[in-house]
């Protein structure tokens, strides 16, 4: 369970101001110290509920266009490990395992080329022991968000008693 002030920092960060002391802005902006701000994301990051503070990269505007999402099927007894192993390629940004399909484990790679990424994908799938998977590329971007926490998020769950 977080606090009302986490949640309402969270809302903040997801658009941090584009200032040279931004911790700042928040803090004036929630009637806080600004080391109080700081120390609340240091706790959330601590508590795995906000991983990083980070710029959005807009991927497809830098050339990294051939989007593959490789859909594997591992055995059920690997799936975990083969799945965190799978996870922690730097060239893995989303990783999934999933039930009720052909395939259980899910990942997406980058590249500029459909070439390159199906090199990456090759290599992983070399490096971890498995090779029944299929390589989907996408066509079209018709979305793209992260999860973000909306106002009504903050008063509904509030509300609740969450």
């Amino acid at each position: 369970m977080i606090s009302e002030i986490e949640k309402r920092i969270i809302f903040e960060i997801q658009d941090m101001p584009l200032d040279t002391a931004p911790f700042r802005v928040i803090a004036e902006k929630l009637d806080i110290p600004d080391d109080e701000v700081l120390r609340i994301c240091q706790s959330l990051m601590d508590k795995g509920i906000i991983r990083r503070i980070a710029p959005s990269i807009a991927h497809r505007n830098m050339g990294f266009s051939a989007n593959a999402m490789t859909a594997a099927s591992i055995p059920d007894e690997d799936i975990d490990e083969v799945g965190m192993a799978v996870a922690g390629e730097d060239d893995v940004t989303h990783c999934y395992s999933r039930e009720g399909w052909d395939h259980n484990l899910f990942f997406m790679v980058h590249g500029q080329t459909r070439e390159e990424s199906i090199s990456k994908v090759t290599d992983i799938a070399g490096k971890h022991g498995f090779s029944d998977y299929d390589i989907y590329f996408s066509i079209t971007e018709l979305k793209k968000t992260s999860f973000r926490l909306r106002e009504e998020d903050l008063v509904g769950n509030m509300e609740a008693g969450q």
